[in-house]
């Protein structure tokens, strides 16, 4: 199926380019003038590190893993989350807590690593919406910048010291488990 195109002849106004010209510079004035004599409020443009436009509801920032009271974090790791992203940017490594017996089944893991890929993560929400234990927000921070790719691998502590400050919570600190050093015998044991 073929479109015919028709053919517009222009009039000698046209034809010069001034009338166009003309109209597009009266539109851009008549802009111009409405923000200049707007009060700074109503303002089109926004002055961004000083005024901020509000974000509306429903939008989806930076993650945010939740923490309990007692600042242990609330994740579980049954890798719901994981399932769920359609950029499969959250990846999850489980450590178990204790003995079954102490916990009672309340808490049988959490995760011993948990980092997701800003960079590939398309803020989709389907890990906040999958997450049983309400453990995963994405909250209406949109100021996302790096320096290099290796600062937008965020870990588990990253995530949980997101908005500490903003809540009034004391960030919590990565602490090293070292490994359990083995008692060194003295030679003189060792040899007789």
């Amino acid at each position: 199926m073929s479109v015919v195109v028709k053919k517009v002849d222009l009039t000698w106004l046209d034809r010069t380019y001034l009338w166009p010209i003309a109209k597009g510079l009266t539109i851009t004035l008549k802009h111009f003038l409405k923000q200049v004599f707007k009060p700074t409020p109503k303002r089109l443009t926004v002055q961004y590190p000083e005024m901020k436009r509000p974000v509306l509801d429903g939008y989806r920032g930076l993650h945010e893993l939740k923490r309990n009271e007692d600042n242990s974090i609330k994740c579980v790791a049954c890798f719901m989350c994981a399932e769920a992203c359609p950029a499969r940017c959250i990846t999850i490594e489980a450590e178990e807590i204790g003995d079954i017996n102490t916990q009672q089944g309340l808490l049988e893991k959490r995760p011993a690593s948990f980092q997701i890929d800003a960079l590939r993560c398309i803020f989709c929400g389907m890990c906040q919406e999958a997450c049983p234990k309400d453990a995963i927000w994405l909250r209406k921070n949109y100021e996302l910048s790096c320096r290099s790719r290796f600062e937008m691998q965020l870990d588990k502590y990253d995530l949980m010291n997101t908005y500490a400050g903003d809540d009034g919570r004391e960030r919590v600190e990565h602490i090293e488990r070292a490994a359990p050093k083995p008692e060194r015998q003295p030679l003189s044991n060792q040899l007789g």
